[in-house]
């Protein structure tokens, strides 16, 4: 076992990790583990994807489709950043399945946080993605749109607006970036959803005090409260849009 003194508010937190761990220290360069090749990983998931059909049967002429990425916040902007892996490889999927160029629109989910700007997408998204939809069909949410889908109240209490071009898109794909979050457990799948394209009244319903200032706030929390909201919301919102 390793045995670890980490920092911990004035004082330490003594933990163990097995020998397989990598402890990461500052000031010191680590090689990473091998990985699969992240673009061949991806193909796989497209031509075998969980409970849906491929999107290659989805698609159609006539169809349309709204491609959600999250923000500049999430992710990062490398050659192999999900982002600039995965939306290259979604978008030939569709044009494969007889889906035009000119009915797919890339959507950034930002929440509440600021809009995106050009120059951003093009760090993280990649100016060959960027140019294919500058300026019509790249856009960003507007979480105070005063036309935004309102669903009323789901059973835990919580408002529930969505963005209404995605809800009424033939094929909504939503691109999420999993990794830990201290309040959610993690970010992605139902939190990209009903945070990413909320309103804002949506998003004060779960992003608040009461909901926060939990004991169950650790992102180790298998069922924090605020992941049993973003689970009803999510499931709330298919279930109306009959979307998944």
């Amino acid at each position: 076992m390793i045995n670890l003194d980490l920092n911990y508010g004035l004082s330490k937190l003594s933990i163990e990790l097995p020998n397989s761990a990598i402890v990461v220290r500052y000031g010191k360069t680590y090689q990473d583990p091998p990985q699969i090749d992240p673009v061949k990983a991806t193909q796989l998931a497209l031509k075998k994807p969980i409970g849906i059909p491929p999107l290659k049967e989805l698609a159609g002429p006539g169809k349309t489709a709204a491609i959600v990425f999250p923000d500049r916040v999430k992710g990062g902007a490398h050659a192999l950043a999900h982002r600039k892996v995965s939306i290259p490889l979604v978008i030939k999927q569709l044009i494969s399945g007889g889906c035009n160029i000119n009915d797919i629109t890339l959507v950034c989910a930002q929440g509440l946080h600021r809009r995106n700007t050009y120059e951003e997408w093009l760090w993280y998204l990649g100016p060959e993605i960027v140019n294919q939809f500058w300026p019509n069909r790249i856009i960003n949410h507007d979480a105070e749109d005063p036309n935004l889908l309102d669903l009323g109240l789901v059973g835990m209490g919580n408002s529930v607006q969505t963005n209404n071009f995605v809800a009424n898109v033939d094929i909504p794909i939503l691109i999420g970036h999993c990794a830990a979050n201290p309040y959610g457990g993690y970010s992605g799948g139902y939190k990209m959803l009903v945070t990413g394209l909320a309103g804002q009244q949506s998003i004060a319903s779960h992003h608040s005090p009461k909901t926060m200032l939990r004991r169950d706030w650790l992102g180790g929390a298998i069922n924090s409260h605020m992941r049993s909201q973003f689970q009803s919301i999510g499931e709330y919102i298919e279930q109306k849009t009959e979307k998944t």
